[in-house]
């Protein structure tokens, strides 16, 4: 049986890339910002299309949530983690995914599918696919699951541009992620 986990990256409120703020909305934070994607992609996908999502708990620690995962995790999974991008130079941009070093051809089909969707939904430059050497952790844990797994750095919450076009475009991003999944990820599974 199909089973898909979303994880909202880093462990709550407040952790996670510092973003900047903007007007009439406020600090855009990963850790708060990756709840409430990682939840409205869930209730629509509950909601809209009676699809049951698992997700990691607000504040857990990574080595519970990938045992947590692993001990359920099966061929016929798939965890999305949800991240949000920051760099100290303001103009570092767009969109990514991020795959471990030797991904399979299902999870390199949907991390495409992913990125193109988000960076067409909020107007992003495409940063494209990389591998997890790519990354200045060279090792990332959710990428490391008994199932297909990828991360995706929907934006720069320090970019202005990047910050500013997810506050106004959130909810139709996760409406077409939700869409995005039951279309190619959970179809291809059934």
């Amino acid at each position: 049986m199909f089973t898909l986990f979303l994880t909202a990256g880093h462990s709550g409120p407040n952790t996670g890339a510092p973003g900047i703020t903007i007007e009439n909305y406020g600090r855009v934070d990963e850790g708060s910002e990756t709840i409430w994607m990682r939840n409205r992609i869930a209730s629509i996908l509950s909601e809209q299309y009676g699809i049951m999502v698992l997700t990691d708990n607000d504040n857990e620690k990574l080595g519970v949530l990938v045992k947590r995962i692993n001990d359920i995790a099966d061929d016929k999974s798939f965890c999305i983690d949800i991240h949000l991008n920051s760099f100290s130079n303001p103009e570092a941009n767009g969109t990514e995914i991020i795959l471990n070093d030797n991904p399979d051809e299902r999870e390199i089909y949907w991390g495409v599918k992913l990125l193109n969707i988000t960076a067409n939904t909020l107007q992003t430059n495409v940063r494209g696919v990389k591998t997890e050497s790519e990354t200045p952790n060279r090792r990332l844990a959710m990428l490391h699951l008994k199932c297909n797994s990828l991360l995706l750095e929907i934006c720069f919450c320090s970019n202005m541009y990047d910050a500013g076009q997810y506050v106004k475009l959130k909810e139709e991003l996760a409406l077409k992620l939700a869409e995005t999944i039951v279309n190619n990820i959970i179809n291809d599974y059934l």
